[in-house]
């Protein structure tokens, strides 16, 4: 008898503890922030506000900030790349080098493949490159290294990294024919393919 009446207790409180996980999980805080349509329409009464909220939203490319931006627009390294050497940035041996990724589809990259850009500092052709960029595709888990094609001006290459998000990272150095020696400090940045 006494097993008996146990074995209902322990059923009741396993049933009460099932119907009682639904309505816990219901009452979880919802995720910090609000979808931005509805935070548009809660801020229309604040001009400075909704401004803030259009420029976030027109900077990132999209009304989700996290979605990838469009195909087939250059997208800059987080920074540019600090650049040391005599020569570099005429009196002060030091300069930024600017540098972006270029995903495919265009000119010679196609889908799924990235153009990397590099402007030279120095106002004369370049004599010597050994630029590299180091990458990983977040995605599918490849990864390489790749070395920037001396073109006498603007630094490149194209990679096939696969579609999706990529990392890399920019570094190396250019001898210019003036005889600026120019060491490209490590900067990276985060693209999408």
């Amino acid at each position: 008898m006494l097993r008996r009446r146990s074995a209902q207790l322990v059923t009741a409180l396993f049933a009460a503890a099932v119907v009682a996980l639904p309505a816990q999980a219901a009452a979880a805080p919802p995720p910090p922030g609000l979808p931005v349509d509805r935070l548009r329409a809660e801020v229309a009464d604040s001009p400075d506000i909704l401004a803030a909220l259009e420029r976030l939203v027109a900077d990132s490319g999209s009304a989700n900030p996290f979605a990838p931006p469009p195909k087939n627009i250059p997208q800059p390294f987080t920074a540019p790349a600090p650049t040391v050497g005599p020569g570099c940035g005429g009196f002060v041996p030091v300069a930024m080098t600017t540098a972006w990724v270029h995903p495919g589809p265009h000119g010679q990259v196609p889908p799924g493949s990235i153009g990397v850009y590099v402007e030279p500092t120095v106002p004369a052709p370049v004599a010597a490159s050994d630029l590299k960029f180091v990458w990983m595709n977040m995605e599918n888990f490849r990864a390489g290294v790749a070395t920037l094609d001396n073109g006498g001006g603007l630094q490149s290459t194209v990679i096939d990294t696969g579609p999706g998000a990529v990392i890399g990272a920019l570094f190396g150095s250019l001898q210019y024919t003036n005889g600026a020696f120019c060491q490209v400090i490590y900067t990276m940045g985060g693209f999408f393919a």
